[in-house]
């Protein structure tokens, strides 16, 4: 993904981590829209298929979760190309394999670095 013209959505119901994430990666570029839950995250998705290169994904939210979301861009023949980054404290290790089995490109443990952040984006 390039990243000065990759546009990404970064979903969290935790307004603090709204205004951090999209902070750590400020230098690289991104255009960057925020989420602040499952469903309005996944209307985003819905309005325009095409608009995300990568979505940065909390697990655990009220309303619809994490792995709700993922599992409907898993169904769309479009939505479905787009890598996510599950972002959560749910660290387990049978909570990452499910994140991982549910499709997502990258488990990231929460507390994370910008570093470590930024590198897994670019990845993405």
């Amino acid at each position: 993904m390039e990243q000065g013209n990759a546009t990404l959505l970064v979903v969290d119901d935790d307004s603090v981590n709204l205004e951090i994430i999209p902070e750590d990666l400020q230098d690289d570029g991104y255009h960057i829209v925020t989420a602040s839950d499952g469903e309005q995250a996944w209307a985003l998705l819905q309005e325009d298929p095409n608009r995300f290169d990568a979505v940065l994904l909390d697990r655990m939210m009220p309303r619809m979760d994490g792995l709700a979301v993922l599992a409907c861009m898993k169904d769309n023949p479009v939505l479905t190309l787009i890598p996510v980054i599950l972002q959560t404290a749910a660290a387990g290790t049978l909570q990452m394999q499910a994140g991982l089995n549910a499709g997502a490109y990258y488990y990231l443990s929460k507390p994370f670095d910008k570093e470590t952040l930024r590198a897994i984006v670019r990845a993405a």
